[in-house]
């Protein structure tokens, strides 16, 4: 039975993981996903059967100029989540060098 200070108050608990997967190029979720900053973790899931670039950066910084991290076909890779931490993400073909969409943010 909820007490006084707690009754009306919903809790919303982070959760520690989350899944994103890559389809046809496309990320399912596309928009944002957090995580907790205790060490939340972001696993990418490939279902392509052709490598991807995962391209990483900043909120309000040059897209083109983030980190790229492999993520291979049929594979997987994760992320992993600090305090405050959010970037914006883009899948892009390991051929391709300029972000043309923008996904997320990924944030705690």
């Amino acid at each position: 039975m909820p007490t006084k200070k707690s009754a009306g108050k919903k809790r919303t608990r982070l959760p520690k993981s989350a899944i994103i997967t890559i389809s046809r190029g496309k990320p399912v979720p596309p928009d944002k996903v957090e995580v907790t900053p205790k060490g939340g973790r972001i696993h990418f899931k490939n279902k392509d059967k052709s490598d991807h670039r995962l391209r990483f950066w900043r909120k309000g910084t040059n897209p083109n100029r983030g980190i790229d991290i492999l993520l291979p076909a049929g594979g997987r890779t994760t992320v992993v989540i600090r305090l405050k931490d959010e970037f914006n993400y883009g899948v892009l073909t390991i051929q391709n060098a300029r972000v043309r969409a923008m996904y997320g943010p990924i944030k705690n």
